[in-house]
């Protein structure tokens, strides 16, 4: 009985000081409390800017949002920066207390640059409001831009306007979502790579040219990409470690024989392609997932175009839908009955290691 009694007093003890330190700490905390805010404006002006302009944009956090002008400007490059930091410890605090020095290469360079870097102090861990915003404006009347942008731990937004012509795009967070927006009559000259490691990409374009394909990631997250009435010039493809991709294809033209490549480790695929006019060339590929479902949703109504689908599965199965001009259910290939005869054709392998194909298919 003495002895409990004693480790009693002891758990009393230790928890009359867990609880007078938290005590303490919530009393530091809120004597400390603040608010922090900074906000400025950069410009970049060339004077008379060249046919091509390159620009990178990075943070370690906060949103990038890259859109074009809507009125003349004379600047190639305009940034507002918005900076709002509430909480603990952020009382007396100054913009280097949270930050680097910001890097703004804008005179005499080869890329237009600009950096945010936070400091990884341990103030920037108590504060419960943090909003940095980086919202860059770029001139419509330039001839091309090649951009960069990157984020550690924040969402990127590109909104391309109409009739806009870039060269590279390259847009990649570590954590958070990546959206291109991409309107009528773009052309991409260069390379368009979409990435992040744990979150979504979005991808919505109409009318738009990809001159060198599309290359998109994520680790842990989502791949969608909606493309309508657009041109692909090479190989189209996505990637993801944990999580789901879609696809909507209508209308694609390619302008030389491609490659349609999807795969993820854990998730689902699910592509749906309407090719109501002849694409013009012929594409292979795979959508592959180890655990997980593959569903395609196929309708062409073109003699010219025709379609094969090969299902491979280890534990599960192999649903096929005939919808009009396909042949038998019980085929693998799957193929559309003027596959053999048609210039431009979809042969694709649909593969699950453990979970379900499904395929409906209707062709002319």
């Amino acid at each position: 009985m003495v002895k409990m009694g004693k480790k009693r007093l002891i758990i009393l003890i230790i928890a009359g000081i867990i609880l007078s330190g938290g005590v303490i700490f919530g009393v530091v905390i809120f004597a400390t409390w603040g608010e922090y805010k900074y906000s400025n404006t950069y410009y970049y002006d060339p004077g008379i800017p060249s046919s091509l302009e390159k620009v990178s944009f990075s943070s370690n956090v906060g949103s990038i949002n890259v859109k074009y002008n809507t009125t003349p400007t004379n600047f190639a490059v305009k940034i507002d920066l918005d900076i709002k930091v509430s909480g603990g410890f952020v009382a007396g605090k100054s913009f280097s207390d949270f930050f680097h020095p910001i890097i703004w290469l804008n005179e005499s360079v080869p890329v237009t640059t600009f950096s945010l870097q936070n400091k990884p102090s341990a103030s920037f861990i108590f504060p419960i409001i943090q909003r940095i915003i980086i919202n860059v404006t770029l001139r419509t009347d330039i001839q091309q831009y090649d951009i960069v942008a990157s984020s550690n731990t924040g969402s990127i937004n590109l909104d391309i306007p109409d009739n806009m012509e870039l060269n590279n795009t390259i847009l990649a967070t570590d954590t958070g979502s990546i959206t291109l927006d991409v309107s009528d009559n773009v052309v991409f000259g260069g390379n368009v790579q979409v990435g992040t490691s744990t979150g979504s990409v979005y991808v919505y374009a109409q009318n738009a040219n990809f001159s060198q394909g599309l290359t998109s990631a994520s680790t842990t997250g989502s791949l969608t990409l909606n493309f309508t009435n657009c041109f692909m010039g090479d190989d189209l493809s996505g990637t993801v470690s944990t999580g789901s991709i879609n696809l909507k294809s209508y209308n694609m033209i390619y302008s030389q024989n491609s490659i349609l490549g999807f795969q993820t480790s854990t998730g689902s695929i699910s592509a749906s392609i309407y090719q109501y006019i002849d694409m013009s060339a012929n594409v292979t590929g795979s959508m592959i997932t180890s655990t997980g479902s593959v569903n395609v949703y196929y309708i062409d109504n073109q003699p010219s175009v025709g379609a094969s689908f090969l299902g491979a599965w280890s534990t599960g199965s192999y649903n096929r839908v005939n919808s009009g001009g396909f042949a038998a259910i019980s085929t693998n290939p799957f193929n559309s009955l003027d596959y053999g005869t048609a210039t431009s054709r979809y042969t694709l392998s649909l593969t699950t290691s453990t979970g379900s194909i499904n395929v409906d298919g209707t062709s002319s």
